[in-house]
């Protein structure tokens, strides 16, 4: 015996958990959204669809939804198969992430570290999601700490700059816990220092792009030059400027030229301005000397007089 259900596509119900409300949808974009409301709209059907098909839907380009499955795929949303995707059960996800492991008997936080981290999670909760903060980013902030070994001042100090940026979503916050562990920050005083360096970096990035009046921004690899002229090569921008103003004079600026230059004057020990400015202005007194001196030719006072001496004073009397 076999039961069917006659449904009409356009009077069904689409179930939408609380959970992708609170945990995903405020990271997802106009079309990400769309497209998971869609898929879950389009499964009711039991019919197959192209990404083609679902571009003209949602009027759309087919390169928009690819990024858009990838995104939802990134939200642990949905899953490649071999065939499609899988729209997964994110109710069942949080149950397993969060409730499962309190069924287990586990040690009340004793540890001046565990309980610290606690009240930072709560501060957290507290500062920037109102209260109601999912259960997710209680195992989130945990793997948080465990991984990158961070101050608890830290942790709240992550969460600060993620919604300062109007970016609290959770690629995005490792995203930025990664940068700061690869920039030594662990305390809070490295914190304060990294960003005062990134700042004063992000300056200078700013001054070499106008200066090269580029109309876009630098490559991994240009700014990787950059960070060796300050932490390498310890120059400010007054060296690099005078090493930019050298790369116009050339009539065709680039940051490889640049980098001889500064390169150039790290190995002569040239340390600052002033050492390269006197450097300059001692090869330039060599050159002048250096070079042969023009001889400007004498009167000859001698023959002038030798020719005078000549002149017949009879021919001379004769014509007064």
């Amino acid at each position: 015996m076999k039961f069917t259900e006659r449904l009409n596509r356009e009077l069904v119900d689409i179930e939408i958990p609380g959970i992708f409300v609170s945990n995903n949808m405020f990271n997802l974009d106009e079309i990400s959204l769309k497209l998971y409301i869609y898929i879950k709209f389009l499964i009711k059907s039991n019919i197959n669809f192209s990404e083609e098909d679902i571009a003209k839907k949602l009027s759309v380009r087919v390169c928009d939804i690819e990024k858009a499955f990838d995104t939802l795929e990134e939200e642990e949303l949905i899953l490649k198969t071999t065939d499609g995707y899988e729209i997964l059960d994110i109710k069942e996800q949080e149950i397993n992430k969060t409730y499962i492991p309190k069924l287990k008997p586990v040690k009340a936080a004793k540890t001046i570290t565990e309980q610290k981290r606690i009240a930072a999670a709560k501060a957290i909760n507290d500062s920037f999601f109102q209260g109601i903060m999912a259960l997710g980013w209680y195992v989130d902030i945990s793997t948080l700490f465990e991984k990158y070994g961070f101050d608890e001042d830290v942790m709240i100090a992550l969460f600060h700059e993620c919604s300062e940026r109007k970016a609290l979503k959770k690629n995005y916050v490792f995203k930025v816990a990664e940068s700061w562990y690869k920039g030594g920050v662990k305390t809070f005083e490295q914190l304060e220092d990294y960003l005062t360096y990134q700042e004063e970096f992000s300056k200078i990035k700013s001054k070499i792009k106008s200066k090269l009046r580029l109309n876009r921004a630098f490559t991994e690899y240009e700014e990787q030059y950059i960070r060796n002229w300050i932490d390498k090569f310890k120059y400010t921008f007054d060296e690099i400027d005078h090493a930019i103003k050298k790369t116009l004079a050339k009539g065709n600026p680039s940051i490889g030229y640049i980098d001889g230059i500064l390169k150039n004057w790290h190995e002569k020990g040239y340390k600052n301005l002033a050492k390269i400015l006197a450097a300059e202005e001692t090869l330039t007194k060599e050159n002048i000397s250096a070079k042969p001196q023009v001889q400007v030719p004498k009167v000859q006072k001698r023959r002038e007089y030798e020719q005078k001496k000549d002149i017949d004073l009879n021919v001379y009397y004769d014509n007064l």
